[in-house]
């Protein structure tokens, strides 16, 4: 299997609409982020064999497998429900890290499963945002430490989309990261797109939030679009990158020592507004806008 010859890569998101341009640019990135859940169809907890592959998609993940180096991304985990830890889902990601030796493991650090009268499996629809308080540290420590250890690697959790604000709190979002990556040896997933959302709609500094993280525990950077709707702005993956998430890259990248990757997301719905000239045209601005990165990896 081919490696990351770079000490910091660039990779993109797979979706379908990327075959075309993997086909014509592979030469233009380094890795390839794939979510593992959308290689299976999973039947629910009350089902034996519960977790089925699907036979198209898995050729696809061959295929990339044999031609690039591949990160996780998971979405399905939903560490931070309370109503639950599925340790069968857990599972099933490492039997996968086995099969195709993922390079790195990142999920989000949400809630995207709620408990209802009838299954405390039932989907939320997006991924809700997480009260910052000690009862639900305590949770999660003890949860990244067993998916840590079932997986057997260390694992990158991402910073969310905050909804609406988050009230009465025991901490900032800030010091709950830095406290969880500091108890459980986790890294984190920093995504500046997430971030610029929050920025414009919670008027949250993105500078400030920057410079009180720990920087040392960002793995892997994601980039994306997002798009205004109702007066509100969307982290939809709708197309290129603001300017403004450059500039955080341009910022940032270089204050993070143990940065491995970054990677462009776009949903892909938006691949004609982009097309394959459009997404090398982010991956290439990705790659200079962490040059910086690629300097301060190099003198380590």
């Amino acid at each position: 299997m081919p490696r990351i010859d770079a000490a910091v890569g660039v990779g993109v998101l797979y979706n379908g609409a990327l075959d075309g341009f993997l086909d014509q640019h592979s030469d233009a990135i380094d890795y390839i982020s794939v979510i593992p859940e959308r290689f299976w169809n999973d039947l629910g907890r009350k089902v034996e064999a519960r977790f089925v592959p699907l036979p198209d998609e898995v050729r696809t993940l061959e295929n990339l497998a044999a031609r690039f180096p591949l990160v996780a991304h998971g979405v399905g985990l939903s560490i931070a429900s309370a109503s639950t830890f599925d340790r069968d889902h857990l599972d099933q990601l490492a039997t996968w890290h086995r099969r195709y030796s993922f390079l790195w493991f990142s999920e989000h650090l949400a809630a995207v499963r709620v408990n209802t009268e009838s299954t405390p499996d039932h989907h939320a629809g997006l991924a809700l945002p997480i009260p910052w308080d000690d009862d639900v540290m305590e949770m999660l420590c003890d949860r990244v430490i067993q998916a840590q250890d079932v997986l057997g690697m260390q694992i990158l959790l991402e910073n969310g989309v905050v909804h609406t604000p988050v009230p009465q709190t025991d901490m900032s979002e800030v010091e709950f990261l830095n406290m969880l990556t500091q108890r459980t040896g986790c890294g984190l997933l920093l995504d500046l797109h997430n971030l610029f959302v929050n920025s414009v709609n919670l008027d949250v500094s993105a500078d400030a939030f920057l410079a009180s993280l720990n920087l040392d525990a960002v793995g892997e950077i994601h980039v994306a679009g997002g798009n205004r709707l109702y007066g509100a702005y969307l982290d939809s993956h709708a197309g290129p990158c603001p300017s403004e998430v450059w500039r955080l890259l341009e910022s940032v990248a270089p204050r993070c020592r143990n940065l491995r990757g970054v990677t462009f997301e776009f949903h892909e719905s938006y691949h004609p507004l982009l097309g394959d000239r459009g997404v090398l045209r982010e991956v290439q601005q990705a790659r200079r806008s962490m040059e910086g990165a690629r300097e301060v990896v190099a003198c380590r």
